[in-house]
């Protein structure tokens, strides 16, 4: 009877894991299709696709928020046949993109905090409040807090405080950027690249992601504070 139970308790287990592992899949597809439309994880650039619809790499938006939509669906499944399974899986994978992403994006601003301070001054937000020299201390730390808050995420059990901060870095991203929608900026976020590009379609792109990535920051918030491998301890 237990063997039974435990042989029953492990296909339940890969069965929550192979639609988790799909479920990464599409959202790792959507969040590149929103954010990184020429990567080797899309397929809207793609020059067949371009033939047979030559507006296909235009809705590159609505095709990663619609993968990000099903990954959302597949995550319900994979909850209902392992529930604790599912969340320690699903902790571990946040913790890993998020932070992995917070990561890379700093790189490029610590290489050229320059270039990364005239980007920030060209959303003219803090010119608004008369605090110009604001900009140059931001360029310089906030990448910082990125790259250790970032670290922190993955290698350290203090997932609660690095995700608190991670969170409210999100809601300065969304800030900015429906700043510069509202102003008709026509600026590149900044997130992954210093090159500016005068496209207001381009801080739509940023806003949407951050507006997906910063629900499963807040959950992080909320969970215990504990290692990567301490998650799968009883």
């Amino acid at each position: 009877m237990i063997e039974c139970f435990e042989k029953k308790n492990i296909k339940r287990t890969i069965a929550s894991a192979a639609l988790l592992l799909v479920a990464t899949f599409f959202v790792a597809f959507g969040v590149a299709e929103i954010s990184f439309p020429e990567s080797f994880l899309t397929f809207t650039d793609q020059d067949w696709l371009l033939d047979i619809w030559p507006k296909a790499f235009r809705y590159n938006i609505q095709v990663g928020v619609g993968a990000c939509v099903i990954c959302g669906l597949l995550i319900i499944p994979a909850y209902k046949i392992q529930k604790d399974f599912a969340i320690r899986a699903l902790e571990v994978l946040c913790r890993i993109g998020i932070g992995g992403m917070f990561i890379f994006a700093s790189i490029f601003k610590i290489q050229d905090p320059h270039q990364f301070a005239t980007l920030v001054a060209q959303y003219q937000f803090f010119s608004a409040l008369h605090l110009d020299f604001v900009n140059n201390f931001f360029a310089l730390v906030y990448p910082q807090f990125e790259l250790w808050f970032g670290l922190a995420m993955i290698f350290t059990p203090f997932v609660k405080e690095s995700a608190f901060a991670i969170f409210w870095m999100f809601v300065s991203f969304i800030i900015a950027l429906a700043w510069a929608l509202w102003n008709d900026l026509g600026i590149t976020c900044g997130c992954f690249e210093l090159e500016g590009a005068q496209d207001k379609a381009e801080a739509w792109t940023s806003l949407i992601r951050d507006l997906i990535l910063i629900w499963p920051t807040l959950w992080l918030a909320l969970r215990k504070n504990r290692s990567l491998i301490g998650i799968w301890k009883k």
